[in-house]
């Protein structure tokens, strides 16, 4: 007859014990999603900084390292542009190519 202790020790122990690491698994999966989640939102507004005039303005007092970074992506000759002036040219080429894009 078969020995059922051996049954109960696999059902008892292991079955319960996987079950219970999957659980934490995924709580932690679900933890890591939501802050990455968060992030991403976050960061969101950082990546649409030129979208619109209207919040690419402010860099005119700001710092100039998100316009430097922008220049260089967009290969803009800045000889001779006001920050203003400069601002405005990534405006219309960052419109210019989502227009492309569509």
């Amino acid at each position: 007859m078969a020995d059922m202790s051996r049954r109960s020790f696999f059902h008892d122990y292991f079955f319960k014990n996987a079950m219970s690491v999957l659980t934490e698994a995924q709580k932690g999966y679900s933890a890591v999603k939501s802050e990455l989640q968060e992030a991403c939102a976050e960061t969101k507004n950082d990546l649409n900084y030129f979208d619109s005039f209207e919040s690419a303005y402010p860099l005119i007092s700001e710092s100039a390292y998100f316009l430097d970074d922008e220049v260089a992506r967009l290969k803009i000759d800045t000889t001779g542009m006001t920050q203003l002036e400069i601002v405005k040219e990534i405006y219309r080429r960052n419109k210019q190519h989502n227009n492309d894009d569509t």
